[in-house]
């Protein structure tokens, strides 16, 4: 099977492993030193990863590894039902932001948050498009400080937060708004006024705050993130292939379609989906 080199994904802090029928892109942001000269090379990697990825594949997993908050940063009680803050902690420090606007930073890179015009929007959100797929399920798995990173995880189907976990929408401290389809996911997860509050203020939410919101299907406490996550994977390979497609393409299309149109294309998609369940005669 063809892959990306390796070294040019390492170059952008990506790695790449199929096991079978999954493949797991894992995105180490634990050294933030190092993530903006990163940043550049991770949008061709990611969308060479999508355009590589072999047939045979119909799971990704992609793992976001955060590091430790910064002490001085805003930290959210996870424990606390509102998300308020903890007192004592200051304000957002500029050496954690992924970059200046535009294609450099990390957010602009790989389809975050920056955009510099019409044609990058589309080259980048190219990059991301490949993760909802009809025939693929993709799952984000999101640990650790990693507060640039939930505009990756909403381009998954699905998402595993740790508890652990800390994210924002804080591209308005910089002179971003966002893009690529970002804000459309966020009412749909979150509602208006939720998805106001975090595009606005660029509040910190922990994972379990995440959760209790919708932006996360899963949390988990950091030992248990492993086992959370393979049950969802191993669930959501049960199911014969063929049904699974026919299923996701059906969601997907949803907004397209008149209700009479969404029910004819049901009972279309059973009818597929039937007879290749029907063994030759």
């Amino acid at each position: 099977m063809l892959q990306p080199a390796v070294a040019d994904l390492a170059a952008a802090g990506l790695t790449l492993t199929i096991e079978d029928s999954r493949a797991i892109i894992t995105v180490d942001r634990r050294d933030r030193g190092v993530a903006c000269a990163r940043a550049v090379s991770a949008v061709g990697a990611l969308a060479e990863i999508g355009r590589y990825l072999p047939g045979s594949i119909r799971l990704v997993l992609l793992r976001i590894i955060g590091g430790l908050p910064p002490f001085d940063h805003v930290r959210v009680d996870p424990t606390a039902a509102c998300g308020r803050e903890r007192p004592g902690m200051g304000g957002m420090c500029p050496e954690d932001d992924m970059g200046p606007v535009g294609p450099v930073g990390l957010e602009g890179s790989v389809g975050l948050e920056g955009t510099d015009g019409a044609d990058d929007v589309g080259d980048r959100r190219s990059t991301l498009d490949w993760l909802s797929r009809p025939d693929l399920f993709s799952i984000a798995v999101v640990s650790g400080w990693a507060v640039d990173a939930l505009h990756l995880a909403l381009a998954c189907d699905l998402r595993v937060f740790c508890a652990d976990a800390y994210l924002a929408m804080d591209g308005i401290r910089h002179g971003r708004i966002p893009a690529l389809g970002v804000s459309d996911t966020l009412v749909d997860l979150v509602g208006y006024g939720r998805a106001l509050d975090l595009c606005v203020t660029g509040r910190v939410v922990s994972g379990t705050q995440a959760y209790g919101w919708g932006l996360a299907d899963r949390v988990a406490a950091p030992v248990d993130l492993p086992d959370a996550v393979e049950d969802l994977a191993a669930a959501l390979l049960a199911p014969p292939r063929g049904l699974a497609v026919e299923v996701k393409a059906l969601l997907l299309h949803r907004r397209e379609r008149s209700r009479p149109d969404q029910v004819r294309a049901e009972r279309d998609a059973q009818l597929r989906t039937s007879a290749e369940a029907v063994p030759p005669g």
